[in-house]
């Protein structure tokens, strides 16, 4: 399992991931820290933060920053420099947009297609058949509608949203009025199918959320659609979890400041195994058509 430091899980959470899906991380970390010597100027810090787990992200960030500024009461003094993982946080929590593993993303529709194509930024690279970008409108979008991973068809078509889902959501788009001229856009929180079609891990998505969030700024879509709880808690940078975000309109604000409503529901993959949930899923659609 990868090993994350408590300022990264605190990062994911600030993303949205839920504490959940985290724990396992926030574990590992812990033993980690419990089996290393505590000889460095940082011991102190880092028990510190590996006993608090899996505080809320903001909670535990602030903590670092007032740790920070007691280590330095003057910059000019020449005091020593406050322990690595402080600094770390703040880089990390105020990450400037459109910026990936690799630097500046492009801004070009194209170039940022190939820049994608060619990502090699977490382990997924090596079992994809091809990067899943996206398809569909790209001028005056009036739907952009957001998945969580690309399926096997998909990976091996390069498509989303293909299969029995894709046709569920298909009919469902339809019947609320939204036809092959209305220009929608579809694309997934992920660009590379986990294999086994598994949970992507945090931080796969923490690699991938930048090309998402650059396609956004670019497309400005006049709604989004999150499919799937683990696409709405990284849109919205909640940890609520999908019966508590679903049901309303929320705002996203892009990389340029623009405040695209959001509306989540069920991904079609559930509804085809919970039938039950059919009619709120299409009370969220009326939802984000009314927006």
């Amino acid at each position: 399992m990868v090993q994350l430091t408590p300022v990264q899980l605190a990062w994911l959470q600030e993303i949205g991931m839920d504490r959940r899906q985290l724990q396992p991380y926030a574990r590992r970390a812990e033993d980690v820290s419990a089996a290393a010597p505590a000889v460095s100027a940082q011991g102190p810090q880092a028990r510190r933060a590996s006993a608090e787990g899996l505080r809320p992200a903001a909670e535990l960030l602030a903590g670092q920053s007032a740790a920070a500024g007691a280590a330095r009461p003057d910059p000019a003094s020449g005091a020593a420099r406050p322990p690595a993982a402080a600094p770390a946080a703040r880089k990390l929590a105020k990450a400037p947009a459109g910026v990936g593993s690799s630097g500046p993303l492009p801004l070009d529709w194209q170039a940022l297609q190939d820049h994608v194509a060619a990502c090699e930024a977490c382990s997924l690279h090596t079992g994809r058949s091809q990067t899943v970008f996206g398809s569909g409108a790209t001028e005056a979008v009036d739907w952009m509608i957001i998945g969580e991973a690309p399926g096997d068809r998909d990976d091996r078509l390069g498509q989303p949203f293909q299969g029995k889902a894709g046709e569920l959501l298909g009919a469902m788009l339809r019947a609320a009025g939204v036809g092959p001229e209305t220009p929608v856009f579809y694309t997934n929180l992920i660009k590379c199918r986990p294999r086994g079609n598994r949970t992507p891990k945090p931080e796969e998505i923490a690699a991938c959320r930048p090309y998402l969030q650059r396609q956004i700024a670019m497309l400005k879509p006049r709604r989004i659609l999150a499919l799937g709880w683990l696409a709405a808690q990284a849109l919205l940078s909640e940890s609520s979890d999908l019966e508590q975000l679903r049901g309303q309109v929320h705002w996203l604000q892009a990389e340029d400041g623009q405040r695209i409503p959001v509306v989540a529901t069920y991904h079609p993959a559930s509804l085809l195994s919970r039938t039950r949930h059919k009619a709120n899923a299409w009370r969220d659609l009326n939802l984000a058509r009314s927006v």
